[in-house]
């Protein structure tokens, strides 16, 4: 992606939205935009948001894995919808960049299986996971349909550190989830597909997910390994799914 146009970065003010904002503001022209800015339900703003811009990373969301649909449907699907929809029709965005979560296959994490990589059909674990397949799917929609180029992140559990052993296969560092939005953002046309779904993890040892389509199509390198906080961290925590695949945005 050339660096000519503004790179619009929703959820700004999240956690992860902040890292990317921090982590990027010196090389790319970002247009941050949050909450507070305006409602990404509202289809309107988000026109004005996307006017002019070349790329868009879409991060804002409802991460609570066990929310409700009725908490769910506005941040996560009819601001999707909005996002992608405004993309399309301008003249100007060339690539989306969604953040999905792992909890889109966390069905095959609780069947045991292990290996768990993108050529797998999605498996979300909760309400929440659905509605980030829902997302992925979308976008492949508009990318078939729009010619966009739609990079969907399925984002691990972003943290300083791991906090529970059951974090240490799904764990995405400060620096490597910045470097991952990177990647997405300026890996070259002929490298990728026009659409692509990819797990966001770093460099674990051990680790139940596969994403070699990462650093493949993406030219992903993550730096940093669960391992080193292996001998540190908790058994678990007492919420088990948190536990194990956090993803806060």
């Amino acid at each position: 992606m050339a660096n000519e146009f503004p790179v619009v970065v929703t959820g700004a003010a999240g956690l992860v939205g902040g890292l990317v904002v921090a982590g990027l503001k010196d090389r790319y022209d970002l247009r941050p935009t949050d909450i507070e800015d305006g409602d990404l339900r509202d289809r309107a703003f988000v026109d004005r948001a996307i006017a002019g811009a070349g790329a868009v990373v879409h991060l804002a969301a409802n991460a609570d894995p066990d929310t409700t649909w009725e908490h769910l449907r506005g941040p996560n699907a009819d601001a999707v919808v909005n996002v992608l929809d405004a993309a399309a029709r301008s003249a100007t965005v060339t690539t989306v960049v969604l953040a999905s979560s792992l909890h889109a296959m966390g069905g095959h994490l609780d069947a045991g299986r292990t290996g768990i990589g993108t050529d797998l059909p999605p498996y979300p674990c909760c309400a929440y996971g659905a509605t980030k397949v829902f997302g992925e799917t979308l976008g492949r929609v508009y990318a078939d349909l729009h010619g966009l180029s739609v990079r969907c992140l399925r984002l691990g559990g972003v943290a300083r550190r791991p906090e529970a052993r059951s974090w240490l296969g799904g764990w995405l560092s400060f620096g490597d989830v910045v470097s991952l939005v990177e990647a997405a953002l300026t890996a070259p046309p002929a490298s990728t597909a026009r659409y692509g779904v990819y797990h966001g993890i770093s460099a674990n040892t051990g680790t139940m997910w596969d994403d070699a389509t990462t650093r493949q199509e993406l030219g992903y390198r993550p730096r940093d390994d669960s391992k080193e906080y292996a001998h540190d961290v908790t058994n678990d925590l007492e919420n088990a799914d948190g536990a194990r695949l956090a993803h806060l945005t």
